[in-house]
């Protein structure tokens, strides 16, 4: 069974029951019509899935299909580019979708650590947590087989990648913090290839097509065995990609189009064009969080979209899909990737609630906990918030204006403890946070 099925043309429609447009013309909009209309809307419905809907009586499934195509049809704006065989796209955001929008830029527009009453980690730490979970996603969305616990292994010691697996997953990850470097970088062709390169590095069967646009047409894109697109011709990628830069970098207050809905044209028209031999997918989900932070979406660095994505494949394929199938409406595909970006600022939120609520237990534990000074309760609880600080003896005595002796005693005591643990680096000693000193806190907090 195909992944995807195609809806019913209406010209076939019609050709087949002349009857049907008359009577579509004449139907009075009942409250079960209504209720049909509004949840076809609000899902945002592809036939696939519309010709299980319960219809109210009297009407076939395809004249239904039609009624609420005619009503889409109305709504539809043309997008900046076409398909391979020069029909445009269209797209619409209907109010489902508003509301997606809306909610996104309230979470955009916040600050999600200015809440000085329960203590977070530092920015830069959510960041570096939302980038690997992208990279890693992203890449395992491309067939990188290794679980999310051994990529984050990878990445935070810094190991040299095991295999090919690996090298995508290292190779996302820089490139992610290449983009954060590029956000207010114009778009041009080669910025495009450097960021194929960097992700494509060391995994590609044909190394030389790192960074470079394919030459050839024997692209096909395949998804369990089945053909699911074919791009265009490789000749027309020149004059596709300096229109794709083109839409990216012009900020006319004319052709305005709100920066989320831009950036998921951004991604789907670079996966549709696929002008790579390889690697397009994860280069696409690239430019879309490029775009974002080059509107000042910076709150976007804590988002793992492709994590969603990849929970689901098979949804992801079929936003493409449904696209496609059903003249050229982009508005499937802005459906799929604005409720996957939602279910994302979601998880953040969520997140920080959760750690909020642990580190201010952890520090009414610190408070509680017996034979600690008010210095060293002062560097733990200032430990909590940053687990990666580096102690010194000098650094001690410098924040609370005290003697070497006793700051040596202070942090000499925390390691001897198992709060931090000591290692000489060069010729001094440094102290930071041991593996044990949550664990002493969370345990005392439970007692």
């Amino acid at each position: 069974m195909s992944i995807v099925v195609k809806p019913p043309q209406l010209s076939e429609i019609f050709r087949r029951k002349p009857e049907t447009f008359s009577k579509i013309l004449d139907m009075s909009v009942t409250p079960e019509l209504q209720d049909l209309i509004q949840r076809s809307n609000e899902e945002y419905a592809h036939w696939h899935r519309f010709r299980y809907y319960k219809i109210p009586q009297g009407l076939s499934h395809e004249e239904a299909w039609a009624l609420v195509k005619f009503g889409r049809q109305a709504n539809l704006k043309k997008a900046p580019f076409t398909d391979k065989n020069g029909g445009p796209f269209f797209y619409w955001i209907p109010d489902s979708l508003q509301r997606h929008l809306h909610d996104v830029d309230v979470w955009a527009g916040g600050n999600l650590i200015t809440d000085t009453s329960s203590p977070l980690p530092g920015r830069e730490q959510f960041v570096i947590r939302s980038l690997m979970e992208e990279a890693i996603a992203s890449s395992q969305l491309e067939g990188a087989a290794t679980t999310t616990q051994k990529a984050k292994e990878l990445l935070r010691t810094g190991r040299k990648p095991k295999d090919r697996h690996e090298q995508m997953i290292l190779n996302n990850w820089e490139t992610m913090q290449f983009i954060r470097e590029k956000k207010k970088a114009r778009l041009t062709e080669e910025l495009v290839r450097e960021i194929h390169q960097r992700i494509t590095e060391e995994t590609l069967d044909h190394p030389k097509d790192s960074g470079q646009l394919r030459e050839n047409n024997d692209i096909v894109v395949e998804y369990k065995g089945e053909t699911i697109h074919i791009p265009p011709d490789f000749e027309s990628l020149p004059a596709r990609m300096k229109a794709f830069c083109d839409f990216a970098n012009d900020n006319a207050e004319s052709k305005w189009i709100h920066p989320v809905v831009k950036a998921v044209i951004l991604h789907f028209w670079l996966a549709y064009d696929h002008p790579f031999n390889d690697g397009n997918g994860r280069t696409a989900r690239a430019l879309m969080y490029w775009y974002l932070l080059s509107r000042d979406y910076l709150l976007f660095e804590y988002l793992a979209i492709s994590r969603y994505m990849q929970k689901a494949p098979s949804q992801y394929v079929r936003a493409y899909l449904y696209s496609e199938t059903d003249d050229n409406d982009l508005t499937y595909f802005l459906t799929y990737n604005l409720k996957a970006t939602k279910q994302a600022c979601e998880d953040v939120q969520n997140y920080i609630q959760r750690k909020q609520k642990e580190m201010a237990g952890l520090s009414s534990a610190l408070k509680k906990y017996p034979g600690l000074n008010f210095r060293q309760r002062s560097l733990l609880s200032h430990a909590i918030q940053h687990p990666h600080e580096i102690y010194t003896f000098d650094t001690h005595r410098n924040a609370h204006g005290i003697v070497y002796q006793t700051s040596r005693n202070d942090l000499l005591y925390l390691a001897d403890k198992g709060f931090l643990k000591k290692e000489k680096r060069g010729k001094e000693f440094v102290f930071i946070q041991a593996d044990k000193m949550m664990d002493r806190l969370r345990s005392s907090a439970s007692t």
